[in-house]
């Protein structure tokens, strides 16, 4: 039923794209001769929109348009056609997979990154010009730019693996720009059309989690394209209306390179399909200092975006009402420890299991990760701290890659997720069941000393200070 559902919106799409683009008709169903542009079109951007659509195709065209970007993507992997599809349903009245539109919060599905592996996946909401944006002095440049054909755009992005940002920090999927056709309807039938039927609002995983979480979601890629709150305190608040070309870089596929930031952080190249039409850059049009972002890069550059045509506000997925994400930046962060400790019953068998866990074989050193871990990672994304800060992205990410580097492997972990989303508080699994502090290692608690004091070092006010847990020892 609600396949059927998803066929008779995109029918009824279709027929109002064929009253707001007139001049594509039957007799030119691939739009090759035409060489008009849509109605929003900005004269200021007619140039660069010749040259994306010098042949007069529009991405707008849902088939034409699926089969090309598919044909470029897959170009070097085996034939998969039985097995993948460009995802070319109207997802929306407002369009297609890869205008990346979401209407509501539900819209954002929650996934679990893997456990006992290492995983990654990539952060483009920040990519377009190229230049750095944002409030973090140490900001990568991460530009996006139409490739030679102007079909797609070829983005700079962030690579986030668990081995910096531990599992216990979910990444989000719009469900309305699942690329992947089969994965779409089978996520739609799982999760209803707005999501509301699968985490966060419920526990159920939707199907789209475990493709990507698999590597399963797009042939040949490393790894997608998703959206992840742990660089939002680098960048300024708000969104900035535009209306343009676009990335809809959810989703897409990205590739290894190897190449790095200055920091020594890693970088992506994410193949990500194009829309024109309104949007929302995922950051403030005030960059300080009298910078502003313009909506009109110059060139071939394109920013990454996505469009709520409801509100024009930046990404934010929302937990249910009374909810809070654990592990997550503020605004949707769950708080730190002691929120909701009354929830969970720190003698019962859960709690006895969690304490097992963060006692149990130490990492490399004889270091218990998932203490060290709590001691540093929430409060590094800002959970506790007065905001905003001047701490930089290098030192955040430095400070949380030392503490919880390995924590994916840890038995438990899941375990210890599931406590905090019952108490509602973060990195506060250990304090919630009362784990005796008898039992974390000497290698452990100078750690811990080690990471506090780097964290007020560079302003980061640590859970010592803020509510006296996770101080260390001698």
């Amino acid at each position: 039923m609600q396949q059927v559902r998803v066929v008779i919106r995109t029918i009824l799409a279709m027929l109002v794209l064929a009253v707001v683009f007139p001049a594509i008709s039957a007799a030119d169903p691939d739009g090759e001769s035409h060489a008009g542009f849509p109605p929003w079109q900005d004269a200021g951007n007619a140039g660069q929109l010749e040259e994306a659509f010098g042949h007069g195709w529009f991405p707008d065209k849902n088939k034409w348009y699926a089969e090309r970007y598919e044909r470029i993507i897959l170009r070097g992997v085996r034939r998969t056609s039985d097995i993948f599809q460009v995802n070319d349903v109207m997802t929306t009245l407002f369009g297609p997979a890869w205008a990346n539109i979401w209407l509501e919060g539900e819209n954002f599905l929650e996934c679990s990154p893997p456990q006992g592996r290492d995983f990654s996946y990539a952060l483009c909401y920040y990519s377009g010009p190229e230049d750095p944006t944002g409030q973090s002095a140490d900001n990568p440049a991460l530009p996006c730019t139409l490739s030679p054909s102007g079909k797609l755009a070829n983005c700079k992005c962030y690579k986030l693996s668990t081995d910096q940002v531990p599992p216990k920090v979910p990444y989000f999927v719009d469900i309305h720009a699942i690329l992947n056709k089969d994965i779409y309807l089978k996520t739609v039938e799982a999760c209803g059309e707005d999501g509301s039927k699968c985490a966060p609002t419920t526990s159920i995983e939707a199907p789209v989690c475990s493709s990507i979480n698999s590597n399963q979601l797009i042939p040949g890629a490393d790894l997608v394209s998703v959206f992840s709150p742990v660089k939002k305190l680098d960048y300024f608040a708000g969104s900035t209306p535009c209306k343009s070309l676009y990335a809809g870089c959810m989703t897409a596929p990205c590739y290894d390179t190897g190449e790095k930031d200055a920091n020594g952080k890693p970088l992506v190249d994410c193949s990500c399909p194009i829309f024109e039409g309104p949007f929302e850059i995922g950051q403030g049009a005030d960059q300080g200092g009298g910078n502003q972002l313009q909506c009109e890069l110059g060139g071939r550059n394109v920013w990454s975006a996505a469009h709520n045509p409801k509100s024009n506000n930046p990404i934010t997925p929302q937990p249910p009402a009374g909810a809070c994400f654990p592990d997550a930046p503020p605004d949707s962060g769950c708080p730190l420890y002691p929120a909701g400790s009354g929830s969970v019953d720190p003698n019962g068998a859960v709690c006895r299991t969690v304490c097992e866990a963060y006692s149990g074989d130490p990492a490399a050193g004889g270091v218990q990760v998932g203490y060290t871990c709590d001691s540093a990672l929430c409060t590094a994304l800002g959970l506790g701290q007065d905001l905003p800060w001047s701490v930089t992205m290098a030192e955040r990410f430095g400070i949380m890659g030392q503490a919880c580097n390995g924590v994916q492997n840890l038995d438990g972990l899941e375990l210890i997720t599931q406590v905090e989303k019952l108490a509602g508080c973060s990195c506060c699994a250990s304090q919630i069941c009362g784990c005796s502090e008898a039992n974390i290692s000497a290698q452990t608690n100078s750690e811990i000393i080690r990471l506090n004091a780097e964290q007020r070092a560079v302003g980061i006010n640590p859970q010592c200070d803020i509510n006296g847990t996770l101080c260390g020892g001698p």
